[in-house]
């Protein structure tokens, strides 16, 4: 019986593990720069843990089922919730704090171009700030987690605040701002007609639909915010305060120079526990669907322990940045390009190990060939797997101290001391990766 892969999971060879393994340690490495500590969680929870505020549709998207003593368990739908249990079961953690994870991601959605029904995620979190410089932060980091990657002319991150979204809908006299909210969150899935229509269907007028389009329909500068609303803005205090807020936490942003800034009203993330700035990170070519998103979810701790403890974070999936980097030309690395296959000739094992060890100790990739096989066969069995660097080690060399290094690629060979070796080798792999 042939047991195929399961529909919307992957199989990852190395050649697909590596490139993702560097665009990862890139993510953690930025995220540590500013200060930011790993955590990780289970990847089984309670499924009671996700009906707190995550909302129907991603409960309908869990992989979830009773285990053997009558619990309802998921597998890991996100890693928000999981990362404020961690948070809230503990009184010792001075705050602020800065968490990253990189946990699996399961949903039982239909597989598509950027979606996939397993997936790796990076997230970030601040905890206990509840300012516009805390926001501005970790909207730098998403964006020079980017730019980093190599895609800072490839992407735009799009900011709205669902404060300022639910002001404005109750201008227009929305009762039912949440389910519009649901609606607008659609917006780029529909068409202008069915828009309005959907609209229409919850209880918003056809002149308030009409303005409400306007608004959603194109992002916009960030001097462009006031007057856009100007009426609206008018006559709410609040709501003048919050877009003061937003305007802020843009101009900081703007400051650090790391990301294309835009207001975007279509931007409202569909998750119902985001309670301030919201943001998305999008392929400035439109090709791809969101990269990254996040915003500012206060509630979620109260919600879920009773204290009160401001938040905003992101989550980044690898799917649609994997799609992304390969259109960019940056996806590919190859560790065989900085691999060193050592090959040895006669009675000279016990030099080889050492020199193998001397290499490895100094941070340089060496694979020692196995088979009990001449050496024109080992070369050709390296060339066959990719490899372009071979070392050759044969009497000569034992007696020396030296060892041969073939480039394949450039068809050339020398012969050096193991510490000119070394040296050289520790220069090409630091300035290659």
């Amino acid at each position: 019986m042939k047991v195929e892969r399961i529909k919307g999971f992957r199989d990852q060879y190395p050649e697909e593990m590596e490139p993702r393994k560097k665009m990862f340690s890139i993510a953690e490495n930025t995220a540590e720069l500013f200060g930011f500590g790993r955590i990780d969680f289970p990847s089984l929870e309670y499924l009671d843990l996700y009906r707190i505020k995550s909302g129907d549709e991603l409960l309908n998207q869990t992989f979830s089922f009773t285990d053997r003593g009558g619990r309802e368990v998921t597998m890991l739908p996100e890693a928000t919730p999981s990362t404020v249990r961690l948070l809230t079961s503990r009184k010792d953690i001075p705050r602020p704090v800065r968490w990253y994870s990189l946990p699996k991601i399961w949903r039982y959605e239909e597989p598509q171009s950027g979606r996939l029904r397993e997936h790796f995620q990076f997230n970030a979190d601040i905890f206990g700030v509840d300012t516009p410089e805390a926001d501005a932060e970790i909207i730098n980091l998403a964006g020079s987690i980017l730019t980093n990657l190599g895609l800072g002319s490839a992407f735009s991150i799009h900011i709205n605040d669902r404060v300022v979204m639910d002001g404005i809908l109750k201008y227009l006299g929305v009762e039912n701002t949440e389910r519009v909210f649901t609606i607008i969150d659609r917006f780029h899935k529909t068409t202008r007609d069915e828009f309005l229509l959907l609209l229409r269907e919850n209880g918003v007028s056809e002149k308030s639909a009409s303005i409400l389009l306007k608004l959603v329909e194109s992002p916009f500068e960030i001097g462009e915010l006031g007057g856009k609303i100007s009426d609206i803005v008018g006559k709410s205090e609040t709501l003048s305060e919050r877009l003061d807020r937003l305007t802020k936490t843009c101009d900081i942003i703007r400051k650090y120079g790391k990301a294309n800034i835009m207001v975007d009203f279509s931007v409202i993330r569909g998750i119902s526990y985001y309670t301030g700035i919201v943001f998305e990170a999008f392929d400035r070519q439109g090709e791809f669907r969101s990269i990254l998103g996040g915003g500012r979810y206060d509630n979620l701790a109260s919600l879920m322990s009773g204290q009160e403890i401001p938040a905003v974070g992101f989550g980044m999936g690898d799917v649609v940045l994997e799609l992304l980097m390969r259109r960019e030309g940056k996806w590919g690395y190859n560790r065989k390009d900085y691999t060193y296959v050592l090959c040895f000739m006669g009675e000279t094992l016990q030099y080889a190990l050492e020199v193998a060890d001397k290499i490895r100790k100094n941070g340089v990739i060496c694979v020692m060939d196995l088979s009990p096989r001449g050496l024109s066969k080992q070369i050709r069995s390296a060339e066959s797997q990719g490899f372009r660097y071979i070392l050759i080690i044969g009497e000569k060399e034992k007696e020396r101290g030296t060892v041969t290094v073939r480039d394949l690629k450039e068809s050339s060979q020398s012969e050096k001391t193991l510490d000119s070796f070394i040296s050289d080798a520790k220069k090409t792999v630091k300035s290659d990766i």
